[in-house]
């Protein structure tokens, strides 16, 4: 298991099932964050060695929306319990520390405020780090122009001391334009800062979004009790 971090949107958790699979096969993330999961509360979704921890869209009649934390199951985890409007989801995990992760969806048509993004923040037991698909543009994260989204994220950022962690690759392609941008963010505590390196995949996987990766630069705790075989100890050679 390596201390990598995953996020997507994946248009579709059950739709891009087996992506999502050989993504856990190939790169046995600790963490994957995806958005837009187009889940409804009748389904029933497992990922063999993982937990699954969902915001599920409460609109009955049309799947949409959504986000997930997945966690391998061998971590100490713990979901948090959040009170927001917002499409987001968050876990308290331990890694090669104690961190909170979050995975955020706002879709790009809904009415986000400052309040409702300064609320969630404050729920979110640090340091945390914020995994998701924010629909805001600006220049500070690669894209060609600032819209009224991403004023507020910058704002947001400034105003709690947090982190970006993306390095302006782009991590959306318009499937009807052909155009790059970068709607999908990366935002942590000022103490993770430099504990991960950001990269963007090569392959979009069957989504408009490219996943990005957050590795560590340092190994993960394992959660596991070690044990040792005494009675294939040198006990004589430990005496001398």
């Amino acid at each position: 298991m390596e201390n990598t971090l995953i996020q997507w949107n994946c248009r579709g958790l059950k739709a891009n099932y087996n992506e999502i699979l050989m993504l856990l096969s190939s790169v046995s993330p600790s963490v994957l964050c995806l958005q837009e999961t187009l889940l409804k509360t009748s389904d029933s979704i497992s990922l063999k060695q993982y937990c699954l921890y969902n915001y599920i869209s409460t609109n009955v009649e049309k799947a949409s929306g959504g986000a997930s934390v997945v966690v391998n199951s061998k971590l100490p985890q713990s979901k948090i319990d959040l009170k927001t409007p917002l499409q987001a989801v968050a876990v308290r995990i331990t890694l090669h520390k104690a961190i909170t992760i979050c995975s955020v969806y706002l879709p790009p048509n809904s009415n986000i405020d400052q309040v409702q993004l300064d609320d969630l923040i404050k729920q979110l037991p640090e340091p945390f780090i914020i995994l998701g698909d924010l629909n805001g543009h600006s220049p500070l994260w690669g894209c060609a122009h600032l819209n009224n989204r991403g004023k507020l994220i910058e704002q947001c950022i400034g105003k709690h001391d947090l982190c970006l962690l993306n390095d302006k690759s782009f991590t959306y392609l318009h499937p009807a334009t052909g155009h790059y941008s970068s709607l999908d963010l990366s935002i942590c505590s000022p103490t993770l800062f430099l504990d991960y390196e950001f990269k963007v995949h090569d392959d979009l996987c069957g989504s408009d979004h490219f996943p990005t990766f957050l590795t560590s630069v340092t190994p993960v705790t394992s959660g596991q009790i070690p044990r040792w075989k005494f009675s294939k100890a040198n006990w004589e050679k430990f005496n001398a």
